[in-house]
């Protein structure tokens, strides 16, 4: 039986853990895919306090090894379903576990574009992560579709590696923040284009051009396509049990508390307004202390 079980090692997860622990609690964490979530796709992060620069797989690590400095155990598995009461079982891939209470810091994952040939091409020239893969496009044409800040980070990224980085945007503008649209300027092989669709992926094994859309059709030979258009909360297996606003993030306050007692969700899974690094530890932080208070009236 656990205290505590935090399902997602992001930032919120990690952060989750770390006060969790410190309290003298017992903690169990699983993550299915990258310990650090989808920070560690992304190659500076300048906007956390007490860091001018840090690399997103270098800050990620850091929490990684304050877990486990603290006694926290990670269990690479797949929760595939949650079932709450009095107490709490956890259904993953590979067990089942009791726990008094649960977090949800589940993140999400990025968005696809949703043309024919799209999956066969991840991997062969689709790739969502700069940090990854930007290398394999050293001294080739490469675009980067979306206009908030990842892909201004992507693109920017990219920029000094590649020979070009064709900036896919559909509105009238870039919703990133000014200072990354400043430091685009600082490289002319970056080409902004604005009103801009892709309506075909050319390429079978592996991506060779795109036919886009500017308000007339048009050839890209690019040999590289970094999809940077949002995400989708990983929040399917949990929809009957909490509730969900209308995309599909849970429904929870500040405090973190969802609709079922002894459950709570923090970071990106969780319906806010902001979704940042920041907000992530913050609300990893917030989480777990309600836990504790609700640990210490139910138990």
């Amino acid at each position: 039986m656990y205290d505590i079980i935090i399902v997602g090692c992001g930032p919120a997860g990690l952060s989750a853990a770390i006060y969790a622990l410190r309290s003298g609690k017992k903690v169990l964490l699983f993550e299915k895919e990258t310990i650090g979530g989808n920070i560690t796709s992304s190659p500076l992060i300048e906007n956390y306090p007490g860091f001018q620069k840090i690399s997103g797989p270098s800050f990620a690590h850091s929490l990684y090894e304050q877990v486990l400095s603290l006694g926290g155990i990670i269990e690479i598995e797949e929760v595939i379903e949650v079932i709450p009461g009095k107490v709490n079982k956890i259904i993953t891939d590979l067990g089942e576990y009791q726990t008094k209470c649960v977090i949800l810091a589940v993140g999400s994952s990025y968005k696809k574009l949703g043309l024919e040939g799209e999956e066969e091409l991840i991997g062969n020239g689709i790739s969502f992560c700069t940090i990854c893969d930007g290398a394999f496009y050293k001294n080739k044409k490469v675009a980067v579709v979306g206009g908030g800040n990842s892909a201004l980070e992507s693109a920017l990224a990219l920029a000094p590696i590649c020979k070009e980085v064709h900036l896919l945007v559909r509105a009238d503008e870039i919703k990133g923040e000014q200072f990354l649209k400043k430091q685009m300027a600082d490289f002319p092989n970056i080409k902004l284009h604005l009103h801009t669709i892709i309506k075909k992926l050319v390429g079978t094994d592996a991506l060779q051009s795109l036919l886009i859309d500017d308000g007339e059709e048009k050839m890209l030979d690019v040999e590289g396509l970094f999809v940077a258009i949002g995400q989708t909360p990983a929040t399917k297996y949990i929809k009957n049990i909490i509730t969900l606003d209308p995309q599909q993030y849970i429904l929870a306050g500040e405090d973190c508390k969802t609709n079922i007692k002894g459950i709570f969700a923090a970071g990106d899974c969780r319906s806010k307004l902001y979704r940042q690094l920041t907000t992530a530890v913050s609300d990893g932080t917030a989480a777990t202390l309600a836990a504790l208070q609700y640990l210490k009236e139910n138990t």
